[in-house]
């Protein structure tokens, strides 16, 4: 019964992901990295070593996602540091990673934080590209 809870929630938050818009969809990207890193904190902390590296490797995939998504014909500048941003913190993570090393993460996350915000800065008719 509980695999059955499990197959619905799931099948739900795919769904729910291809109805959001792509602004929606990052924003997601960015409170999953967030989460998984803090995740990741925690398995450090209780020496849990494989689920601390599926937790960070999950977060670069998702900093590469990130990084295929840009769109550098639109804005080239900001696409390029965005690029620069995501490798940086996608090689902190390796360090994170190998050494066990929070402050690693947690320079990571405040990053993630930051360009978050940006993102939901974003005025709402800009968030959509014009057709």
């Amino acid at each position: 019964m509980a695999h059955a809870s499990i197959n619905k929630y799931r099948q739900i938050t795919v769904s729910s992901v291809k109805e959001m818009t792509p602004y929606d969809q990052v924003k997601l990207v960015f409170v999953n990295i967030v989460g998984k890193l803090s995740a990741a904190k925690g398995f450090i902390e209780r020496k849990e070593l494989e689920k601390k590296g599926n937790a960070i490797s999950d977060c670069i995939v998702l900093l590469g996602a990130l990084q295929q998504v840009l769109n550098f014909e639109h804005n080239n500048e900001v696409s390029t540091n965005l690029d620069s941003l995501y490798d940086y913190c996608q090689r902190c993570l390796l360090t994170a990673n190998l050494e066990n090393n929070i402050d690693k993460i947690d320079e990571v996350i405040t990053l993630i934080k930051e360009i978050k915000s940006g993102w939901e800065a974003i005025p709402f008719e800009q968030r959509e590209p014009q057709l």
